[in-house]
């Protein structure tokens, strides 16, 4: 019976065991990522978006000159860059009626816009779009450098300046100023000669001046051939003008003028064989010239001007003989005459 037992034990070992039910796997993949992987790989910086200024900028020129892709470029230029790594957007326009005065506004989306005015841009369309262009370049440095401000708020911090050249715009837009002229003139008397004038201009707009001028030309010792004696010629002339043209950022203006002289034409003859003499007549010109401003600070600059002036009578000087021996001479005096003059310019206000 003890073997038995033990034999039958030993049946039950070597018997194979009965088959176990598999347990169901997991259905996780092997290699699904972590959760740490995972949030490092979401909190990795994103690269910034850049936008081309050609997308951003929107321009409806107005009455001005400007031309959105020249604006363009020059923003560039002043920005040394044509993308921007921020969503802003730029809205450029042009008054409807004067040629001068510009819009813009410069604003990172989504926010609100505050607009920026330009009252007395340059009248010269390179200077305008170089002006223009500057101070949206300037507007956006300051949005990315401050990103929660809206253009026409105040920089809390010092404020990017122009390049030294850069004249600041005048603040008042009449201006009132004096130019004491001298040169010389030819054709206006019988020879060349000295001449000088003075003019107070008055600009009630930025593109226009009514100026009150002051003319005179002075010519001594011309003598007759072959005759004793001499005379002087000089004229003396007021009047009116009407100019129009405008002045550049760089503190450069030129003006194209049109208007009128009147005065005395006076001539004195002394030593001639008939005596000396005195005479005096009118005088009356048309008058047309270009005057240009060269400004070295805000009041005080150099004057340049040239004009061109047309008597409306026929002038001669005549010497009546002495005798019948003695032929009458006559000097016909040209029409058209010419002036270049220079000096220094005021301005007041």
């Amino acid at each position: 019976m003890l073997v038995l037992a033990v034999a039958a034990n030993v049946a039950a070992q070597a018997a194979p065991a009965s088959p176990t039910p598999a347990r169901a796997e997991s259905a996780t993949p092997a290699e699904s990522p972590l959760p740490a992987e995972t949030g490092a790989a979401s909190r990795a910086p994103a690269e910034p978006q850049r936008h081309a200024l050609r997308d951003i900028v929107s321009l409806a020129p107005g009455a001005t000159c400007l031309d959105r892709e020249r604006l363009i470029d020059r923003v560039a230029r002043w920005l040394q860059r044509d993308v921007i790594e921020a969503p802003l957007r730029v809205v450029v326009r042009g008054d409807s009626e004067l040629a001068t005065r510009v819009f813009f506004s410069v604003v990172r989306e989504p926010g609100d816009s505050a607009e920026r005015r330009l009252d007395n841009a340059p009248s010269d369309c390179d200077q305008m779009h170089s002006a223009v262009a500057l101070s949206i370049a300037l507007a956006i440095e300051a949005t990315l450098e401050h990103p929660g401000m809206v253009v026409g708020e105040e920089v809390p911090a010092t404020p990017a300046k122009p390049p030294a050249w850069q004249r600041p715009a005048p603040g008042p837009q009449m201006h009132l100023e004096l130019a004491l002229l001298v040169g010389a003139s030819v054709g206006a008397v019988t020879e060349p000669a000295l001449a000088g004038g003075a003019r107070l201009s008055l600009a009630p707009l930025p593109w226009l001046q009514i100026a009150a001028v002051g003319f005179a030309t002075h010519l001594s010792g011309e003598t007759f051939e072959q005759l004793s004696g001499s005379f002087d010629e000089t004229i003396i002339a007021g009047g009116l003008d009407v100019c129009f043209g405008g002045e550049t950022s760089q503190g450069v203006g030129f003006f194209m003028c049109t208007g009128v002289r009147g005065g005395a034409f006076n001539t004195e003859g002394k030593g001639f064989p008939s005596g000396d003499r005195t005479q005096s007549s009118a005088w009356w010109a048309l008058a047309g010239s270009g005057q240009a401003r060269f400004w070295l600070t805000p009041g005080i600059g150099v004057a340049l001007g040239v004009e061109a002036l047309y008597a409306l009578a026929d002038r001669e000087l005549t010497l009546q003989g002495a005798d019948e021996m003695t032929p009458t001479r006559i000097l016909p005096v040209s029409n058209l005459g010419l002036s270049v003059t220079a000096g220094p310019v005021f301005r007041f206000f």
